[in-house]
């Protein structure tokens, strides 16, 4: 790793990353290679990041193992900065995990309403705009970055009629 540390990026899976084999006919999925390392060379990020995965699992099979490992895995980074790429059914009951384990980190938590592999995702507009409030952000916090908004994770709802997250935003 650099000596100055990095952006660290972790995968939990969820709908970002998964991917619809032939040979199941579509109907079933796997999560498979992080969705961001297909991203960030199309969006010419250069260096300054690191890939990790801690699990791949459907957000709502993840675990409080899952999100135990989540959390030393941010613990022991030298990185203060971090993303999670998530599935967006728990990703709030991650984040409230997250923000009583994990104090001296900017974490932030984006996912995808579609897979990255199909071509009208919003995955690489929210992975890079998760980035870009990542870059910005002063105060260690978990944050939640959907949607075009971020806001601190104990500020976010997710709206149950559009399905779309909503907060107080910074």
């Amino acid at each position: 790793m650099d000596e100055k540390p990095s952006i660290l990026l972790i995968q939990t899976g969820g709908t970002i990353d998964k991917e619809y084999p032939r040979t199941n006919l579509g109907y079933a999925f796997e999560i498979t290679e992080p969705a961001v390392n297909r991203i960030l060379p199309r969006a010419r990020m250069g260096a300054g990041y690191h890939v990790v995965t801690v699990c791949r699992k459907d957000s709502q099979d993840v675990t409080s193992e899952d999100r135990e490992k989540l959390a030393n895995t941010c613990c022991e980074t030298r990185s203060k900065r971090i993303l999670i790429t998530h599935g967006t059914d728990t990703m709030l009951e991650t984040a409230a995990f997250l923000s009583r384990r994990v104090t001296d980190k900017t974490i932030v938590l984006t996912g995808a309403f579609l897979p990255e592999t199909f071509k009208f995702t919003d995955a690489d507009f929210n992975v890079g705009f998760a980035l870009g409030v990542l870059s910005t952000l002063s105060t260690p916090g978990v944050y939640i970055a959907m949607n075009g908004q971020v806001s601190l994770w104990s500020k976010c709802t997710r709206n149950k009629d559009t399905d779309m997250f909503e907060g107080t935003l910074l």
